[in-house]
C-alpha cells in the first residue's frame, strides 16, 4: 500500500509540473496533492483503503479551489471508471506471463 508521501511523489512525477485542473504551474500556486476521490471515511468504508491510498486516485492540483474540482466523489461512473483502472493496473502484477 502507497504512503501518502509515495503518492505524492507519483502525482508530482506525473503531472509535468502543472495543475491537472487548470494547467497553471505548481509553483506559481500552493500545489498539494488532491485525492480524486475524496479521502474520508465514508469514502474509505465505500471503496476501501486500497482504492483511496492508491497512486492513482492522487493528483497535483495548485491550489484549493483545484484540488475541489479534481475530486470526483460525485460522479459515480467516473468513480467506477477509476477503480476500474486501479484494479487492472494491480491484476497485471498477478497475471502469468504466457
Amino acid at each position: 500500500m502507497s504512503t501518502s508521501k509515495d503518492q505524492r511523489r507519483y502525482a508530482l512525477a506525473t503531472s509535468g509540473g502543472v495543475c491537472e485542473v487548470c494547467g497553471r504551474p505548481l509553483n506559481e500556486g500552493q500545489p498539494q496533492g488532491a485525492h480524486r476521490i475524496g479521502n474520508t471515511k465514508a469514502n474509505r468504508a465505500k471503496y476501501g483503503d486500497f482504492v483511496i491510498d492508491h497512486r492513482l486516485n492522487m493528483g497535483m492540483t495548485c491550489s484549493l479551489k483545484c484540488n475541489g474540482e479534481l475530486d470526483i466523489s460525485r460522479n459515480t461512473g467516473e468513480v467506477i471508471k477509476l477503480c476500474k483502472r486501479i484494479y487492472e493496473l494491480e491484476l497485471q502484477k498477478y497475471e502469468v506471463q504466457k
